[in-house]
């Protein structure tokens, strides 16, 4: 029973081969539509080149032409033997401000070569 169905599907392989087989040698068809494809010319559409939409762009409101005014910050470079009280008289503000505006907790905790920023004087 096993070597007639493995027949039988064998045969029927075989046929679906030999039919694709026919379709793919029938050249007529195929011609056909060659020939019609050539026949026509290529279209060639031509598009827009796209483009972005203006944008808004808003007027100054500062001075320079500037949205804001620029500042500039003064830094400070901890050298060995400076105290957080001999740099803050040196640009004349207090101590205390000068300590919060680095958020430095304890005045004693600086070290050599530690960036501080300098607020401005108001």
């Amino acid at each position: 029973m096993r070597k007639y169905l493995i027949f039988i599907l064998l045969l029927s392989l075989v046929t679906v081969a030999c039919s694709q087989l026919q379709n793919n040698g029938d050249n007529g068809s195929n011609e056909e539509a060659q020939e019609t494809a050539e026949q026509e010319a290529p279209r060639v559409e031509v598009t827009a080149t796209p483009t972005l939409p203006p944008t808004y762009t808003p007027e100054s409101m500062g001075r320079g032409g500037h949205i804001s005014p620029v500042s500039t910050r003064t830094i400070h470079i901890v050298q060995a033997g400076e105290t957080m009280g001999q740099i803050a008289a040196k640009y004349g503000v207090d101590t205390k401000f000068l300590a919060d505006s680095n958020r430095i907790y304890n005045y004693h905790l600086i070290y050599v070569g530690q960036v501080l920023y300098i607020p401005p004087c108001e």
